[in-house]
């Protein structure tokens, strides 16, 4: 209920329904909120599974140990004194190469656990007038607060960076926004998944703050072998050595994603029913090209 004036009384005022309200009345399923000036942030989703993800063992373990603090959450709390020293909120940082798998496992997680993702790319929201970016943050960290999303912060260091010495006002209004979001997703109840190319970039003094840092290299010849014939398992491959390819070729898993489009449009062109070998290479060479390498 909106109020023309605090003098009157509570009847006369608007009574606005929400969009939340209205989704499970007239669509009986939960809102899920769009993109908007209000609310910078975009329902993060996959359609695959952790069957369609390999990773090295390390990286396997930090992901266990979050998605085990997540379910735990309320039964490591409820041990005599822990909440005296343990927040509900949880921070991670995961970085790493592009396309090393970061979102999609990001988006696991959610999906695993039952719990929406939401994606925030701090990169299109910082804004140039002083308290903007704090206000376009503040809707989202408000709704998030009881809803148990998952808050994921893409290209974090477009804000997290090191803060620098004060020598001019713009210096103090970068800082002050690094301040603002180091207390307010530290005070955050729920899970924040940061990530980055570039973990130098981040603050030190935010660093500290992480419960994981998790570091997601690029897949080693054995896990390039396995996401080849994962990828491509919807073609007859057999004639293809995907074994010395993984060995010479050395790419990541978003990469590999790009050489599949690549290589299901010649199949479609084509029309031999069947995937070339040469056509799998042009691919490569094209992912190689566009991040400006050789071969």
């Amino acid at each position: 209920i909106g109020f023309t004036s605090k003098h009157e009384p509570l009847w006369s005022g608007e009574l606005i329904v929400s969009q939340e309200f209205l989704s499970h009345v007239t669509l009986n399923e939960q809102y899920k909120p769009r993109y908007s000036p209000t609310f910078p942030a975009h329902l993060l989703s996959t359609k695959l599974d952790w069957s369609d993800a390999f990773f090295e063992h390390s990286v396997q373990h930090d992901l266990a140990h979050i998605q085990s603090w997540i379910a735990s959450k309320e039964k490591i709390l409820s041990i005599d004194g822990m909440n005296k020293y343990l927040k509900n909120g949880y921070r991670a940082l995961f970085y790493g190469p592009p396309g090393t798998g970061k979102s999609m496992t990001s988006a696991l997680i959610g999906k695993s656990l039952g719990m929406d993702v939401y994606r925030i790319d701090l990169s299109s929201i910082v804004s140039k007038y002083i308290g903007e970016t704090e206000k376009n943050l503040e809707s989202v960290f408000k709704i998030a607060e009881n809803k148990g999303w998952i808050l994921f912060f893409d290209e974090a260091d477009a804000l997290f960076s090191k803060r620098m010495s004060t020598s001019s006002s713009n210096d103090m209004f970068a800082n002050q926004q690094v301040s603002y979001l180091l207390q307010r997703i530290e005070d955050f109840n729920g899970v924040a998944i940061l990530a980055t190319n570039f973990k130098d970039n981040i603050d030190d003094a935010f660093l500290r703050r992480f419960q994981s840092i998790v570091y997601f290299p690029k897949p080693n010849q054995s896990i390039r072998a396995k996401l080849w014939k994962k990828y491509f398992s919807s073609f007859d491959i057999e004639h293809i050595d995907i074994d010395q390819i993984a060995a010479d070729y050395e790419i990541s898993g978003g990469s590999m994603l790009n050489v599949l489009r690549y290589c299901a449009i010649e199949f479609q062109k084509s029309g031999k029913g069947v995937i070339l070998q040469k056509d799998l290479i042009t691919g490569i060479k094209k992912e190689f090209t566009k991040q400006g390498q050789t071969m």
